[in-house]
């Protein structure tokens, strides 16, 4: 028999798999935080109301740049070689991270995987006017003069540049109105003429459709302002956090930038104050609309939820079937269709109290 000296040791304590595990700040902050929301008492809904705004004319520009985004998929594509130059109206793929003059990140800037067409930007004057005549695989610097119009209103004015990479490039050549094959295709009329009043009608409708929506921000605006509750500027934090490390921190980490440079942008985000008040509005109207639909006793159905997934259905091009198989292999996906129809449900409760008025 062995005596206990003998008998082996326990083996030592790994420290190093009870550390925490290294997280970037982008991957930390789109994981999240633990929050406590505080509880509101459901805000009165008499007396709503809001003015549907007057649809603007149409202009040509605003028709034909239409009719160029619904015909993309009849145009034909030819990718451009690496050293064929870029011209405009080419479809470009960039990779972005903007810079202060003083070396810092710029908010808002990072992009990675970014199509878009090769045409003046006028909130980024200059920058992809020097793409053009550049080739595919070039990476370049580009200094831009932010216009007073620029969104984040600290920045304005300033002077900032951009390292962009062009990925990659396709010439993209568009099909005419007077095709009769491309016409066949587009199925909006056997004329230019039929064609043209097609699109300009879904045109017209989608006006309606976004007259309705600046009403209904009209009606939560006032609901939010009938809400008393404090926010609190922890909570908005987070919820900064969350969004930029769902949307700008997966492009910096794929870009290998420093976790400083992460921390910059994300602090760009924090300080700007029209995001702040944004997000702090959002969660006024979260919280409201949770109250009114506790109040008044509104439950989800299941006719509600299969709208949902018919909507999420067509804006993926998926059939019903598809959606569903998903909802149900991906728990997370079910939860989130539930909370958006929860969310749905309570803002057509509040715009059924509203009396909608048509402006001038």
């Amino acid at each position: 028999m062995s005596s206990p000296k003998n008998e082996p040791l326990p083996p030592p304590a790994r420290k190093h798999l009870m550390a925490p595990l290294y997280a970037p700040p982008a991957r930390k902050a789109a994981q999240g935080r633990a929050v406590t929301l505080p509880r509101v008492e459901a805000p009165s809904l008499e007396g709503l109301s809001a003015t549907l705004p007057a649809p603007a004319d149409l202009t040509l520009e605003q028709v034909q740049e239409r009719f160029s985004e619904l015909a993309r998929p009849f145009a034909t594509e030819r990718a451009r070689s690496l050293g064929e130059r870029l011209q405009w109206g080419d479809e470009v793929l960039l990779n972005l991270v903007g810079y202060t003059a003083g070396g810092k990140i710029l908010p808002f800037s990072v992009k990675t995987e970014l199509w878009r067409v090769l045409k003046p930007e006028p909130l980024l004057p200059g920058l992809y006017e020097s793409l053009v005549g550049q080739v595919p695989g070039e990476g370049l610097v580009v200094e831009v003069r932010l216009p007073d119009t620029y969104p984040v209103e600290s920045l304005r004015g300033e002077l900032a540049r951009f390292l962009v990479h062009i990925q990659a490039a396709r010439e993209v050549k568009y099909p005419t109105l007077q095709d009769p094959g491309f016409l066949q295709a587009f199925g909006r009329g056997k004329t230019a003429e039929e064609a043209t009043r097609s699109v300009m009608e879904q045109m017209m409708r989608e006006q309606r459709e976004q007259a309705l929506l600046q009403a209904q921000r009209q009606v939560l605006d006032e609901v939010a302002r009938r809400t008393q509750v404090r926010i609190d500027a922890g909570l908005i934090d987070e919820e900064i956090r969350r969004r930029w490390g769902a949307t700008e921190g997966p492009s910096m980490m794929a870009l290998e930038l420093s976790d400083a440079e992460q921390e910059q942008a994300l602090e760009g985000w924090l300080r700007d104050e029209a995001t702040r008040a944004e997000v702090e509005q959002r969660l006024r109207i979260a919280l409201a609309l949770d109250a009114i639909r506790e109040r008044d006793g509104l439950s989800l159905t299941p006719e509600r939820v299969l709208q949902l997934v018919r909507r999420e259905a067509e804006a993926a091009g998926l059939s019903v079937q598809e959606v569903s198989d998903s909802l149900r292999n991906e728990p997370e996906n079910q939860a989130r269709i539930e909370q958006v129809a929860m969310h749905l449900m309570a803002v057509e409760h509040v715009m059924s109290k509203a009396t909608l008025h048509q402006g001038p």
